[in-house]
């Protein structure tokens, strides 16, 4: 469990699963996902995938008062070769949003991600128009290394991708 003021991130169970699968299949979350629909058979085969790689982790993000789950927070793509890995995060319940979670929870992933892995590097990719994500971000010191364009096909239209990323040497938080 890694711990903080509000909330705790504790790895992913198999009883998380129907909330993650309520919370992707909401329509103005996938929106700002990018995400499609997906079941909760899927997702428990994608689960169950899990526990043969040491290239992912899946925390959920919950509040430290009532141990409500509240969102999930991802490390993918954990390279040990290059010390880099991909950071997802969504605040599922959105009566939470906009109260600092999301951004405690993303400074606890990072300080995890670089004091407790040894990563140099965390990168995430992020919808242009999702202004704040990419606003925490940048408050958070991730750099923007680019503009993926009309990268991602999804409800009709391209979108494009911001890159972000931050390294061990910039985080000061």
């Amino acid at each position: 469990m890694i711990s903080g003021n509000y909330i705790y991130l504790r790895l992913m169970e198999e009883c998380d699963i129907p909330l993650k699968v309520e919370w992707i299949n909401d329509e103005e979350i996938r929106d700002l996902a990018i995400s499609d629909y997906i079941s909760e058979s899927g997702t428990r085969n994608w689960f169950n995938k899990l526990h043969q790689s040491n290239a992912r982790k899946e925390f959920m993000i919950c509040l430290k008062e009532t141990h409500q789950p509240i969102g999930f927070a991802s490390l993918k793509n954990i390279d040990l070769v290059n010390s880099k890995a991909e950071f997802s995060m969504l605040i599922g319940s959105k009566n939470h949003w906009g109260k600092g979670y999301a951004k405690e929870a993303k400074k606890l992933i990072v300080s995890y991600s670089f004091n407790e892995l040894g990563l140099n590097k965390i990168y995430s990719f992020n919808w242009i128009k999702n202004e704040r994500i990419i606003g925490l971000n940048k408050k958070l010191g991730f750099k923007v290394d680019g503009i993926l364009r009309e990268d991602i096909f999804f409800k009709g239209s391209y979108r494009d991708i911001a890159i972000m990323s931050i390294l061990k040497k910039d985080w000061v938080i």
